[in-house]
């Protein structure tokens, strides 16, 4: 009888662990396995070059420094041209040079970054002899109708043009132009921005507006050369994966390294959750904000990245208290940074450094151009102090992750908040701020810095991804073959960032656009943040040379750590082989080439 009630007694004990046991799962989350790194970090000295090309100068790039336009055009072309790898001189037309003759002759390709024809005058005569003998000749930006432009235009494929510029509202490429050419781009503050056109039966055209149908890109062969005309004056960052796109168009054959890299970012997560009841929560859900992120918010998101398969990358904050000097106290309250942070961790993702708090490493001598409602740290020595704090929490939590990535509180980071982290915090090998102009944000290129630090900017953000977030992640996708994107967690809350419109509609627009990566960059890798610092590293190392025959094309890659990524753009064969990598069909004139040796060979068929 005893032995009975005692084995009774024991599993009611077992029954009370299970239970606990249960809970205390549900409550830290699954228990994160350490999972090898796809793209490894790479130590400073395996970095020998930054974006070099071979030294034989072949493009010329022509822009005019008295021209407001052609300097937005001319910093968008050097950018371009930089990152592609195309070895180019620049000369100002409004600065003493040799005659023109004598200063195109040495090169194959040329970028008019000036659509200011009458500038250049009588010499336009010159320049269309050169594309006859077998010169590529890309117009950068809209030319401006007049004389010279009048003389020209037969030879770049167009039978009349209206006196008024057609409105541009949205961009739609060709379906083996660009790709993500499977919808239609609106253009934000469209306006008449474009000559209104008819081509004749030999221009190719390879982008268009919808309801005017006005060409935007288009190709045309003249004698042994050929003109290509980009008829788009949106001269911002965001467009820059139009013009390279176009610039592609220029020889038969076009080769440029890519970092080929898809990347989703969650700021302020794991962070403290806010208290109460957002408005729009409750009323869609009638819960609380913590109850409603982890009954919906991060199932939801868990269940994207399974169908998509992307790895999160989060973004640390210990506390939202706003003290910028004196001792910074610890955040002793950590059961939700175990619970979302361990399921982070196990469903394939990192962690990185957001903040000791939420504000931007700025001193009293950074001044603010918009009133972000931020405060500045009392000296250098509490500044340092708070990233020293928030490494020591994240540590004593995630014991063995090792956290190389940091994305500054709203992309805010001052010179001496940049300096520091160098300096004074090794461990941090990378930082994503943003990509896009801003007036106080801390704006990168894809790079690494001087200081050995990679520069990984973001692209798009948020769940609503308006128009411009759209057309910028499809300039991004063709320039560098990269997706870039980060929201918080409290998006949800926010009717600027979408609250009011709800969670379903929202998560509806962010699967989309996951989708949309899906479907537009094909084999594009899914990659954690210091995943894309490693693709970076290999990135800029690259010198990249190549030649093309008829049936072959021989690539060289110097540079080459252990692989490398290039799109190919073929315009007048198609490429069945490559010994040496790894080939892959995007559309009929691009491919995506992943190069495992120094020297890959390809084998081309070319069109009759």
């Amino acid at each position: 009888m005893k032995n009975k009630r005692f084995r009774e007694l024991i599993a009611i004990a077992i029954g009370f662990i299970l239970i606990f046991a249960v809970l205390l799962v549900e409550r830290i989350g699954i228990m994160y396995e350490e999972t090898a790194s796809e793209v490894a970090l790479l130590t400073d000295d395996n970095i020998t070059h930054m974006k070099e090309s071979k030294r034989e100068k072949t493009c010329l790039l022509l822009w005019q420094s008295g021209d407001v336009a052609s300097e937005k055009a001319y910093r968008i072309y050097d950018q371009i041209l930089i990152d592609m790898r195309v070895p180019y001189e620049s000369v100002d037309i409004d600065e003493d040079h040799e005659d023109i003759e004598t200063l195109i002759k040495q090169y194959k390709d040329i970028v008019l970054a000036t659509g200011n024809l009458e500038e250049i005058g009588e010499d336009i005569l010159t320049l269309t002899n050169w594309v006859g003998n077998g010169g590529r000749l890309l117009l950068g930006v809209p030319p401006y109708k007049g004389d010279i432009f009048n003389f020209v235009s037969g030879k770049l494929g167009i039978l009349s043009c209206a006196d008024e510029y057609a409105l541009v509202e949205e961009f739609i490429s060709d379906e083996n132009f660009m790709l993500g050419a499977q919808m239609s781009y609106p253009i934000i503050d469209g306006y008449e921005s474009a000559l209104s056109v008819v081509l004749d039966s030999k221009a190719k055209v390879y982008a268009h507006t919808k309801e005017k149908n006005v060409p935007l890109v288009w190709a045309r062969n003249y004698k042994d050369g050929r003109f290509v005309v980009c008829n788009f004056g949106y001269t911002e960052k965001a467009y820059r994966g139009i013009y390279s796109s176009a610039y592609t168009l220029l020889d038969d054959v076009f080769i440029y390294p890519v970092i080929n890299a898809s990347v989703f970012y969650l700021d302020d997560f794991p962070s403290p959750v806010p208290a109460g009841n957002g408005e729009y929560v409750k009323r869609d859900y009638n819960m609380g904000i913590a109850e409603f992120y982890s009954r919906v918010w991060w199932p939801d998101m868990l269940s994207m990245a399974k169908d998509h398969d992307i790895k999160y990358t989060g973004l640390i904050i210990e506390t939202y208290q706003d003290k910028t000097s004196g001792e910074l106290p610890a955040n002793n309250s950590t059961s939700n940074y175990y619970y979302y942070g361990n399921m982070l961790l196990n469903q394939g993702g990192e962690l990185g450094y957001h903040g000791y708090n939420h504000q931007p490493l700025c001193l009293d001598n950074f001044e603010y151009k918009q009133d972000l409602g931020y405060r500045t740290w009392e000296n250098y020595e509490v500044m340092n102090e708070s990233i020293k704090e928030l490494i020591r929490f994240s540590s004593s939590i995630f014991p063995g992750q090792e956290m190389s990535v940091y994305v500054p509180p709203s992309d805010v980071l001052s010179d001496e908040g940049r300096r520091m982290l160098g300096v004074d915090f090794p461990q941090i090998k990378c930082i994503a701020s943003i990509y896009l102009e801003g007036q106080d944000e801390y704006v990168q290129e894809f790079s690494v810095a001087e200081d050995g630090i990679v520069e990984t900017p973001r692209v798009v953000s948020g769940c609503i991804l308006d128009d411009y977030m759209k057309i910028t992640a499809l300039g991004e996708l063709n320039l560098h073959f990269i997706s870039s994107h980060f929201m918080h967690p409290d998006d949800l809350l926010d009717e600027d960032r979408g609250a009011d419109i709800g969670w379903e509609v929202l998560k509806g627009r962010l699967n989309d656009y996951m989708t949309w990566v899906d479907e537009s960059g094909k084999e594009i890798r899914h990659l954690k943040g210091s995943e894309v610092a490693g693709a970076v590293q290999r990135y800029v190392n690259l010198i990249p040379d190549y030649t093309v025959e008829d049936n072959s094309i021989s690539l060289s890659s110097k540079g080459i750590i252990d692989s490398c990524y290039y799109l190919i753009r073929d315009n007048d064969g198609t490429i069945e082989n490559a010994y040496g990598g790894e080939l892959v069909k995007l559309n009929d004139t691009l491919y995506l080439l992943k190069a495992q040796a120094q020297r890959v060979t390809m084998i081309r068929g070319v069109q009759e």
